[in-house]
């Protein structure tokens, strides 16, 4: 359900949630971030941290500042400013991505699976080819970035393009870092080597999490390269060309293509109702 007023709901002391709706749509994610963009804007008293997730806007507080009630009543009147969302700035952030990768395979076999892009395929009635194909033909909306530092959910912006496959059901002990993996409704990469359960598919040419970064200026101070509101696209490396990225950007010279842009939410609904 997508609600026709957003709900304010206290969850702490120091925590007030804005919940635009309960399901996973991507309209509701817009809200969200259209209301983080003005609250920043609007220096709100009291705001220590303002958090976007799919479909809700935590706002954590200095309760000597302020309280629930009182950041209600200054965040109400900045909302329905944004109620209607037409843009929002979005940075198209491209990924290199060495798909059906050795590391991926290793792992199937030490946890005694198929090889996660081979059940992807068979999950979704197609070739390990039509799934790179697919995965690499449409951008990848980023709702919200957590769990582990840098560790993303993202939804493709082209619906036809979606790859489904369950998560495991005894999730990994260990899952080396920078594997993109899928499940569900979402795609997502291990920034740091950790446990996790979805479908591995490829490995990243290139770090998305950096704490002592060797390029500072891609890099902000957090080392955490993505944010919500950027925009995926991922393009196919083989493993020579997979080489050359991550050494080029062990030695702090690899170019990361970013481009900052402004996403064009109105035309993009209308065109997903057509």
């Amino acid at each position: 359900m997508i609600y026709d007023e957003p709900i304010y709901r206290p969850l702490g002391d120091c925590y007030l949630a804005v919940e635009f709706g309960d399901e996973a749509d991507l309209s509701l994610n817009f809200k969200v971030l259209a209301l983080q963009d003005a609250l920043k804007k609007a220096d709100v008293p009291g705001i220590i941290e303002i958090i976007p997730s799919f479909r809700e806007l935590g706002l954590l507080f200095d309760r000597f500042e302020t309280d629930h009630e009182t950041l209600k009543r200054a965040v109400v009147p900045i909302q329905k400013a944004v109620s209607e969302v037409d843009t929002l700035p979005s940075r198209l952030v491209e990924l290199p991505l060495w798909y059906d990768d050795p590391w991926s395979a290793e792992l199937a076999r030490r946890f005694n699976v198929k090889k996660n892009i081979d059940f992807v395929a068979e999950c979704n009635d197609i070739t390990v080819d039509e799934v790179i194909a697919r995965h690499t033909g449409t951008d990848y909306w980023i709702v919200c970035v957590g769990f582990t530092p840098g560790c993303y959910f993202s939804l493709p912006l082209d619906p036809t393009k979606w790859l489904k496959a369950p998560k495991y059901r005894t999730p990994r002990s260990f899952t080396p870092a920078r594997l993109v993996a899928l499940a569900g409704f979402s795609t997502g990469a291990y920034p740091v080597a950790s446990p996790g359960g979805y479908q591995v598919i490829g490995r990243l040419a290139v770090n998305i999490y950096e704490p002592n970064s060797k390029t500072p200026a891609v890099f902000p101070e957090d080392g955490v390269l993505l944010q919500a509101g950027d925009r995926l696209r991922y393009f196919n490396v083989n493993a020579l060309e997979y080489d050359e990225i991550w050494d080029a950007a062990q030695k702090g010279v690899y170019k990361y293509r970013i481009t900052e842009e402004v996403f064009d939410v109105k035309g993009y609904l209308a065109s997903r109702r057509a």
